[in-house]
């Protein structure tokens, strides 16, 4: 499967130095939606790990998520006039892989189609 290539058009840097990564069926507890960004919850798993959340990945009940796929929350450091592949979007933010084969999001937002 050939995936499509975006260029970085605005740098990213990580807005935080660890990641939450959960398997299909992993509980959560959810806190609040982030105002500037709908359909992300802050979240705290069971090692106490806190991070953002999109809800595309969690059933909610309550107070309480399960993930219905896999999830890791890293975000990719990348600078313009970066290549990355382009794996799938979420609620405005990308999931790519680097030129060095990492994994990571990027806001859409910096990405455009090459």
């Amino acid at each position: 499967m050939k995936r499509p290539l975006y260029r970085v058009m605005k740098e990213h840097k990580a807005s935080y130095n660890y990641a939450m990564v959960a398997g299909e069926g992993g509980v959560v507890s959810v806190g609040r939606e982030d105002p500037e960004m709908l359909g992300w919850f802050w979240c705290r798993d069971v090692k106490g790990v806190e991070m953002w959340v999109p809800s595309t990945h969690i059933d909610v009940e309550g107070t309480r998520g399960v993930f219905n796929q896999p999830y890791n929350s890293v975000e990719l450091n990348v600078e313009v006039g970066d290549t990355v592949q382009f794996l799938g979007e979420t609620l405005g933010w990308a999931e790519c892989l680097d030129g060095e084969w990492r994994y990571g999001w990027v806001p859409s937002d910096r990405l455009a189609p090459v």
